[in-house]
């Protein structure tokens, strides 16, 4: 097997304690380098025996020795990082958010597109990559086509603003990106105008609620969001035109049909590690596949624009 060797451009806690683990735990990747502007890349890099680098984003990317690029910063250093990737034709894989808006990402697409060869991307929508989604959607593509869903996303952070966006803008682009990567994903990644109605509502104590329905030519779908919740609750129901319908949450899958005697349940093992239950370690192996060519990415930057694009349209 041959290796894809990766640099991490960021150091903050979702790196410590999320990015840099998978990336040690996938078998195929190695983790040459951990660079940022501050202290923090050397001291993250010596707790795991690699390389650390204090450097901007640019001289990082221009002068490292590895394959491919993850980035794990905030959404400006993404943006930046973005650029520069493309410039010089790095696959790269960002965690999210992976910018403040869509323009960033188009412009990305733009550049990568004149490109003489692909450039394998990939954004880190993992709950499209939770082990529970994973195993619905396989069921649902063997019901065909989907006629409606509905999906409900609740968390209990963020409780304020980051990177000096407001309580919602915040909400939004940390976690309420995420149930709308999955949307898109059920949807065939649509046009951005098949958001067609929403409301948005923050209240005085930073509660966010987020409703938001969408139509595509075939399909309709619904989601409900909000802050409030003291632990992450996914809900989702995909109903196929066969009758058939597949509900999931992050730890059971159910698929049944109105006035049938049969359902099939598929339950979370106790024993998966977080990584794999959360889809943080799908999302990389998948990102891995598609450098090496083995396999496409379902998650590219190109693809993300209209996640971004709805994030917007829901904050006017």
């Amino acid at each position: 097997m041959t290796v894809l060797r990766v640099g991490l451009w960021g150091a903050d806690q979702h790196a410590a304690d999320v990015t840099v683990p998978t990336l040690r735990s996938t078998p195929g990747i190695q983790l040459t380098a951990i660079a940022s502007m501050s202290t923090y890349a050397q001291e993250l890099a010596d707790t795991w025996g690699v390389e650390g680098v204090q450097a901007t984003v640019q001289e990082y990317l221009s002068v490292g020795e590895f394959d491919a690029v993850v980035l794990a910063d905030n959404p400006a250093s993404h943006e930046s990082a973005l650029a520069v990737a493309a410039e010089i034709g790095m696959p790269v894989y960002v965690e999210t958010p992976a910018a403040f808006g869509a323009a960033p990402l188009r412009r990305y697409a733009e550049m990568v597109s004149k490109r003489d060869k692909p450039v394998a991307s990939f954004v880190g929508f993992n709950l499209r990559y939770a082990a529970m989604t994973r195993a619905a959607l396989e069921l649902v593509a063997t019901h065909g086509r989907i006629s409606h869903v509905a999906m409900d996303y609740h968390v209990g952070s963020p409780r304020g603003g980051l990177w000096s966006r407001d309580p919602l803008d915040t909400f939004l682009l940390v976690s309420g990106i995420h149930a709308l990567g999955v949307m898109a994903d059920v949807l065939d990644w649509p046009a951005a105008d098949t958001l067609t109605s929403a409301e948005v509502t923050q209240t005085r104590k930073d509660d966010c609620f987020v409703t938001a329905d969408f139509t595509t030519r075939t399909t309709r779908g619904s989601l409900r969001m909000s802050n409030t919740r003291n632990r992450e609750t996914f809900e989702t129901t995909v109903t196929c035109v066969d009758g058939w319908s597949v509900s999931w949450t992050l730890d059971e899958v159910t698929a049944y049909s109105p006035g049938a005697h049969e359902e099939s349940h598929h339950y979370c093992s106790p024993l998966l590690m977080g990584g794999e239950r959360a889809g943080y370690a799908a999302a990389m192996r998948e990102f891995r596949d598609a450098c090496r060519g083995k396999a496409e990415s379902r998650s590219t930057i190109e693809q993300a624009v209209v996640v971004m694009e709805w994030i917007e349209r829901l904050r006017a």
